[in-house]
């Protein structure tokens, strides 16, 4: 490998490195703790996992926000209506001690029941 080639590589990688280092250290303004921090509270975080105790009031609306790939545990039965980014609006019903996985998503949440939402959900950061 020629010198310049080596030069151009390393630079390459260091500019990559940069930007995700760069990125990483940005706030996302669609962090649930961000968009959301009267309904979510960080609970546990480490190098792989984030722990969110999420707590929503009956009738209550959660701004637009993202979640990555992780599971969700119920603590309560309650109906939610969730409208994921591009797609039409589903109300589904949550019963308290079940879990459902989800991957990355963008979305509104609305309470739609007269019970309060308590999950925790369980973000993989990898």
């Amino acid at each position: 490998m020629s010198k310049r080639m080596l030069i151009v590589v390393v630079l390459a990688v260091a500019a990559a490195g940069l930007a995700r280092l760069a990125r990483s250290q940005t706030p996302d303004p669609l962090d649930p703790i961000r968009a959301a921090p009267d309904t979510h509270r960080l609970a546990f975080e480490n190098a792989f996992v984030r722990v969110l105790d999420v707590h929503v009031p009956a009738g209550k609306t959660e701004p637009r926000h993202r979640h990555p790939h992780g599971l969700s545990v119920y603590f309560t039965d309650w109906d939610v209506k969730v409208t994921v980014d591009g797609g039409q609006p589903e109300v589904r019903h949550r019963a308290a001690g079940s879990f459902a996985w989800s991957d990355a998503v963008v979305h509104t949440v609305e309470n739609a029941g007269k019970t309060e939402g308590h999950i925790l959900r369980i973000e993989l950061k990898f």
